[in-house]
Parts: structure tokens; sequence; C-alpha cells
């Protein structure tokens, strides 16, 4: 896991006319980076302070020539992930008396979406006027996190916001929108931030694992069945996270991440 840390911090050592090559042209590119280390103008005035790469890891795989390891040491640690996730899901699904060939039916785990993100954030001067990455919760099913050992890692709980760092060489893992969805609310996803601080550089490493991109993600049946109602319609997850992006459009300006004033999941009960 450190060698993955390692190399996401020699991408971002890159000269800039490296990097610029895979600056974000659009919210699709299987490969972006670029920085938010930029001044919001609205009322709550705040400074994003983060440098990122993102990439589309599965069920196609992409990742930049430079740093000369990055790839290898991306393609074997999503690797690794994956599996994990795919344990995870299946683990969760056996708690709720669910069949493991009905989940990967459902979910089509042979060819789910993965992204690799790597994080930056450098030491900020006024931390107090900055974030790293606002308020939110994933769209996925599992989202992996590791870091370089600076706290940064923040979760919500009962409207505070309380530290969550692991332990070095252990692995944090968020449930994310699409779990919450599949189990019938069972499992929430987790609302979390980034902050930043004015003393030590913070590198941190996210894998988001999702079903399918077609995948068409609902309450599993069984779990409609003992409850009575579905509280979620079922959505192709793709369409799902396309709908979403345009409420995390308005986050990154440090509003709300919503969609019309209401959550991506409020939207998706079924009353």
């Amino acid at each position: 896991m450190s060698a993955t840390v390692t190399t996401a911090r020699e991408f971002f050592s890159l000269p800039d006319h490296e990097k610029k090559k895979y600056e974000a042209k659009s919210a699709s590119d299987p490969i972006k980076c670029g920085n938010f280390n930029v001044t919001n103008n609205s009322n709550q005035n705040f400074t994003l302070w983060r440098d990122y790469l993102n990439l589309y890891v599965h069920p196609y795989f992409h990742c930049p020539n430079k740093p000369q390891l990055l790839r290898e040491v991306v393609l074997e640690y999503t690797e690794r992930t994956r599996k994990l996730a795919r344990k995870l899901v299946e683990s969760v699904s056996e708690s709720l008396d669910l069949e493991q060939h009905y989940v990967d039916q459902v979910l089509n785990l042979d060819s789910s979406f993965q992204l690799f993100a790597a994080n930056l954030y450098p030491p900020c001067p006024q931390p107090d006027q900055a974030i790293g990455i606002p308020p939110h919760t994933d769209p996925g099913l599992f989202t992996f996190l590791i870091h370089n050992g600076v706290a940064g890692l923040q979760i919500e709980h009962g409207g505070q916001w309380f530290n969550a760092d692991s332990p070095p060489g252990s692995i944090l893992v968020n449930a994310a929108e699409q779990l919450q969805i599949f189990t019938n609310g069972r499992c929430k996803s987790v609302r979390h931030r980034a902050v930043v601080n004015d003393k030590r550089e913070r590198i941190s490493i996210v894998v988001a694992n999702g079903p399918a991109g077609d995948a068409v993600v609902g309450p599993a049946a069984a779990l409609v069945r003992k409850d009575g109602r579905a509280i979620y319609l079922p959505m192709k997850y793709e369409e799902y996270v396309e709908a979403r992006m345009h409420g995390l459009v308005k986050e990154a300006q440090l509003t709300k991440s919503r969609l019309h004033g209401k959550s991506i999941l409020d939207e998706h009960v079924d009353n």
C-alpha cells in the first residue's frame, strides 16, 4: 500500500507539461488530473485545496505512462481491492440471507465499475478558510481509503464531524449509496469530507467500487418482500452516476450536494 502512495506522489511531482496531457476536459474522461486550489466566490467564501488524479480502472484499465511504476502499482492495488470489495458485498448479502449468485447476477460484479483517485493536499496557509473535499457520500458500493499518515478525513454523525483516520497499514472502508439502495436502507452511506492543515502535506488514495455501469440496481427482491415495500426505485448505475454528477458540480462550488434541493437518494425514493 505504501508503494501506491509513493508512486501517486511521484505523479504529482512530474513537470507541469507532463501532467497537462491529462488535464480534465470533461467529467467522463477516463484519465484526468487537475487542482481545486481556487477560491470559491459564493457567500461561504471557502477555498478548495486539492490536486487530484482520477483513473477509470475497471472494466477497462486506464493509467498515465509516467511515472514509470505507476501503471504496475495501480493495476496490482486495484485488482486486490476489487476482490476485497466483492467479498464484502457477498458477506453483506450473506448476512441478509441473500444468495451469493443472486448478488453476482444483479450487480454484475465481473464488470464492476472501479475508480482510482489520488489526492494531494498541500499545506494550506489558512486551513480554517479552506477544505480539501466538501461533505459528500459516495455513489458506489464500497470505497477504500489509505493515506500517508497525515490526518484529514472526517465523518458526520448526529450532525457533528469526527476525525476518522485509520491506523498505518490499514484500509478504511466507507459504505456507499448503491449498497444503501441494494439493502433497502439497512446499510447507510457514510457522509464524509477532507479537511486541510497548515503544516503537513497529506496524500490519500481512494478506490471506489461500484456495480457494473449497465446494472439496474434496486432493493434486493427478498428484502422488499420482507419489508413490505421498496424504499428506492431501481435505476441503471451509469444513469445514477450521471444524474449525481450534476449534484457534485454544485457541491464543488460548496453548495449542498443536492439535485433540485433534494439528495439523489431522496429523489430515488418510491413513495
